[in-house]
């Protein structure tokens, strides 16, 4: 039996951390529990369960999270 990965499911939102993190937006794959976490592309966030990647306005998005959620 194989598996395929795919960028089926829904994203959490999420801001990075760090000198020089910049104002994006990052994806973290769901479920999410409010607090720390990396993201999609492999930045340490603070994230918020209730936060939608999908609807989040303003900031903008990190490339590498935008290129694997779709």
């Amino acid at each position: 039996m194989t598996a395929t990965l795919r960028a089926t499911s829904s994203y959490a939102a999420s801001a990075a951390h760090g000198p020089g993190a910049g104002h994006l937006t990052h994806a973290v794959a769901r479920p999410v529990v409010d607090g720390l976490d990396q993201s999609l592309c492999g930045v340490l966030v603070s994230v918020r369960a209730e936060e939608d990647w999908a609807t989040v306005p303003g900031a903008g998005r990190c490339e590498e999270c935008t290129r694997v959620a779709g």
